[in-house]
């Protein structure tokens, strides 16, 4: 599969990521307004996967910018001028956002990525 196709895919997971994150916040808005107790017993797990689909939208994003405008690809087509100074930057932006990501979601003893990985142990 050729390069183009593969970051079409993968932005098209981004916004998929997006998408699941809107539902996710809009659903934790709905339910932290009820007063219905079953709807507060699900309301953890809706934060829970707003969180998670905004740390892997975050880190889509920055894989994306860094492999886009890494200076040394001749990616970026002929309409769009972009110097290295300003590629470079993007690519540092990128590995920011890596870095300062909140990766306690799937590292923490209590999470469920960290729950799910010793139940397979």
């Amino acid at each position: 599969m050729k390069s183009e196709k593969i970051v079409k895919w993968f932005v098209v997971f981004i916004i998929m990521i997006k998408v699941m994150y809107s539902v996710a916040y809009y659903g934790n808005l709905i339910i932290s307004n009820t007063n219905n107790t079953i709807a507060n017993e699900y309301s953890e797990v809706v934060k829970y996967w707003k969180h998670v689909s905004e740390f892997i939208f975050i880190i889509g994003m920055s894989i994306l910018l860094i492999y886009y405008f890494t200076p040394e690809h001749k990616i970026i087509q002929k309409p769009i001028i972009v110097d290295k100074e300003t590629r470079l930057l993007f690519v540092l932006y990128g590995v920011i956002l890596i870095f300062t990501a909140n990766w306690s979601i799937f590292f923490d003893k209590d999470s469920q990525f960290v729950k799910l990985m010793d139940k397979i142990k």
